[in-house]
């Protein structure tokens, strides 16, 4: 799991919103995807796009949760506040899932049949989590009849990504499909 800081400090009309009393607002979801896409950008040098996290407490040890787009992986995380200073609201983005989605894994596993001489469009599961060893099966619909393909992640999720691709030769009942 990998765990970066980042500080939300408040808009100026956010602070107006405040006016007399102590009490920060809460974040909106919209100053929460900024700052954890702020965040992300300074620790990996890519900003991620689309980012979508709940709204925040600016208090200790409140949490929320986000999803974003990083090149072709898409990362969950946990956002907790761990400082509020002033208008200043320190939290942690902790990773906690990394992930390749349906349609960003087909055309790699396209990619990876074509150079082994295969042609067809390729359809994959959503959510395959880029564990080293995770394991999930795609179709290829081919010119002589559809092809499952098993596909193995070889790579950890921090990695640059790394697939076997095999023809599948068991029933589909055998694997639980």
């Amino acid at each position: 799991m990998r765990r970066t800081t980042g500080v939300i400090a408040l808009l100026a009309t956010a602070t107006l919103l405040v006016g007399c009393s102590s009490e920060l607002p809460d974040f909106t979801a919209a100053q929460v995807n900024d700052a954890v896409a702020t965040q992300v950008e300074d620790t990996s040098g890519t900003r991620p796009d689309p980012v979508a996290c709940q709204g925040l407490v600016p208090e200790v040890d409140e949490r929320t949760v986000c999803s974003y787009q990083l090149g072709d992986r898409t990362q969950d995380a946990d956002v907790t506040v761990t400082e509020v200073d002033g208008t200043d609201v320190r939290f942690t983005v902790d990773v906690t899932r990394t992930y390749l989605t349906g349609t960003s894994l087909a055309p790699l596993v396209t990619a990876e049949t074509a150079a082994a001489g295969g042609s067809g469009t390729v359809t994959c599961p959503d959510d395959v989590d880029l564990e080293r060893g995770a394991r999930t099966y795609c179709q290829q619909a081919r010119p002589d009849g559809v092809v499952d393909l098993a596909v193995t992640v070889a790579s950890g999720p921090e990695d640059a990504l790394d697939l076997t691709v095999e023809v599948d030769d068991r029933v589909a009942s055998e694997d639980g499909r």
